[in-house]
């Protein structure tokens, strides 16, 4: 058994140096040893002692220097000392000596790990930049546009993914774990945003895996919130309420912002009290928190946007058009600080509501309409793109109007949406 732990011991090394020396796979190992790809793999399955040649031969390919060579002498050691005992020593004294031989290569496999370990935490600045960077992205989300922020996000995210492919410790493993999982969920948005359902949902799973490990609340929420979302867009309504059953409570920073999205999908739904509960649990939660990393806090512009829609879709037209109007007037005072996507949205659900009335305005809607595009210009997003072409729709009976045929023809040339290189 002595003689089985140490060939193991030694296999693993052999494995764990070849990856560490980049070099991911049998077949590239054979190529730069000019070994037989079989005989490498029975150096590295742990269950035959490999030659000196072999070991020799990958010792210099991985710049192991010397340490498999030293590692296979002590394997041969070893197994002579079971073979070849000497008569003076008794079973017992050999039995002492053989494992203290395995305790001591054990107690090198420790210190080795150990020392792996220590070399392959990031820096503490590093940890501290990525934060920093997450913090940032958060920051400007709302405000900058996506062909800018992308890069800058993907390459923070290649970086951590990078670290956390390596050994650390468990508390920076458990940091990285978070960082990634915000990442995802910051590039699932991103996605969304530019209509790539299909990837924005990949990335909320991912983030959900990350969320899962690290038990964070607010991740957790936002993860629900974007299937929530695409589900919502994909007019899977029930699956955009039902999503959140498999998830904690919504923490207080996402409970407003939550609930508008359940509050919406009822609407669809056609489940007018449900819908008017989770408007209710809305206003009682709203929330002036600056953004965490994760989804954004809902406030009071947002929270009349969402209002807006949701009585809209339940045939709450004329109840409707205040909430859209309010909301509208709180992100045209923000101005340049204001999130250029929602209040799209907002202007959006106040042109609708014109066109819905017992005595539509047509003309009125086309005119906010033009400017819903000048809102989101550098800031074009796939929801309010799609939905500015819907409203376009239900103006069909008046397309001969001047301001309905310049919407018409600025939604044509509009900006659209989409992934840079």
């Amino acid at each position: 058994m002595e003689d089985q732990a140490a060939v193991a011991y030694l296999a693993g090394r052999i494995r764990a140096l070849r990856l560490a020396a980049g070099i991911g796979s049998l077949s590239e190992l054979a190529r730069r040893t000019h070994l037989d790809r079989a005989a490498i793999s029975r150096a590295e399955n742990g269950r035959h002692l490999p030659s000196e040649t072999v070991v020799r031969a990958i010792d210099t390919a991985v710049g192991a220097g010397g340490e498999l060579l030293e590692l296979r002498a002590r394997s041969q050691r070893v197994r002579l000392g079971i073979g070849e005992p000497r008569e003076e020593v008794g079973c017992t004294d050999r039995r002492q000596m053989l494992g203290t031989s395995v305790f001591a290569m054990l107690s090198t496999l420790a210190a080795d790990t150990s020392r792996d370990i220590a070399r392959a935490d990031p820096d503490p600045l590093v940890l501290v930049d990525i934060d920093d960077d997450i913090d940032r992205f958060v920051a400007v989300y709302a405000t900058t546009p996506h062909a800018v922020l992308i890069p800058q996000v993907e390459r923070c995210w290649v970086q951590v993914d990078a670290a956390l492919k390596g050994r650390s410790s468990l508390a920076v493993h458990h940091r990285l774990s978070l960082a990634a999982g915000r990442l995802s969920y910051l590039v699932s948005r991103l996605a969304f945003n530019l209509g790539d359902f299909t990837t924005a949902r990949h990335l909320a799973v991912l983030a959900g895996q990350y969320a899962g490990q690290t038990q964070d609340a607010v991740l957790l929420a936002s993860v629900a919130g974007m299937h929530s979302g695409i589900a919502y867009y994909r007019k899977r309504y029930d699956a955009a309420v039902s999503v959140f059953d498999g998830y904690l409570p919504d923490p207080p920073y996402l409970q407003a912002r939550n609930a508008a999205y359940r509050a919406r999908a009822h609407g669809r739904l056609g489940n007018t009290t449900a819908a008017r509960a989770e408007l209710a649990l809305m206003h009682r939660c709203l929330t002036d928190d600056p953004p965490q990393p994760g989804d954004l806090p809902l406030g009071e512009a947002a929270a009349g946007m969402f209002t807006a829609g949701t009585l809209g879709s339940i045939g709450e037209g004329v109840e409707a058009e205040p909430w859209a109007r309010r909301s509208v007037a709180a992100y045209e005072t923000a101005g340049p600080r204001a999130n250029r996507e929602e209040w799209g949205h907002a202007l959006l659900t106040l042109a609708t509501s014109l066109i819905r009335r017992d005595r539509p305005e047509p003309e009125e809607a086309a005119r906010i309409g033009v400017q819903v595009l000048d809102v989101v210009d550098s800031h074009p997003t796939h929801t309010v793109t799609q939905r500015a072409g819907e409203m376009l729709g239900m103006l069909a009976d008046h397309r001969s109007l001047p301001a309905v045929v310049d919407f018409r023809e600025r939604l044509a040339t509009a900006p659209r949406p989409a992934l840079t290189a």
